[in-house]
């Protein structure tokens, strides 16, 4: 019998999937660009609703920076006109994540204003963990804002 967060991973899996696979296509309706900070919304491991990325963009190279110690440098492709983007990571070396120190192949893209990310963590006995994370700009604008409200 399969539980239901089994079922859930499941779920998640075929729609990252599905999102990079439908790219091209639906990427250019997206409207959205990199750079700026993302709030994640959903994720395939935990929820975090503090756990955000930052995007900076130097030419056709994005420096991804997450909030939970990790970092990457990724360069736009041309499929779906500059909406996805692949590269490679470090965890840092510090911090409390079982990924310490570790590797990873990224990818992003922006599908429908969100930005999904897939990551795959190489470990030290070889073998791989993927890490899959959706984010919303939009969110984390609007935290930002009230951030500054308050102060």
């Amino acid at each position: 019998m399969v539980s239901w967060r089994q079922a859930f991973r499941h779920l998640a899996a075929m729609l990252f999937t599905l999102a990079f696979a439908l790219l091209p296509a639906v990427a250019r309706a997206s409207g959205a660009t990199f750079p700026g900070q993302w709030q994640q919304v959903a994720s395939g491991t935990h929820a975090c609703e503090t756990c955000w990325v930052e995007i900076r963009r130097n030419g056709p190279v994005l420096k991804v920076t997450g909030k939970d110690g990790w970092f990457a440098v990724v360069h736009l492709g041309r499929a779906g006109g500059g909406y996805s983007a692949e590269g490679i990571g470090r965890w840092s070396e510090g911090g409390d994540s079982h990924y310490r120190g570790q590797p990873f192949d990224i990818r992003i893209a922006i599908v429908d204003k969100h930005l999904y990310m897939d990551m795959t963590v190489r470990m030290d006995d070889g073998s791989t963990r993927t890490v899959r994370a959706i984010f919303d700009k939009r969110r984390s604008e609007k935290s930002r804002r009230l951030r500054l409200a308050r102060m």
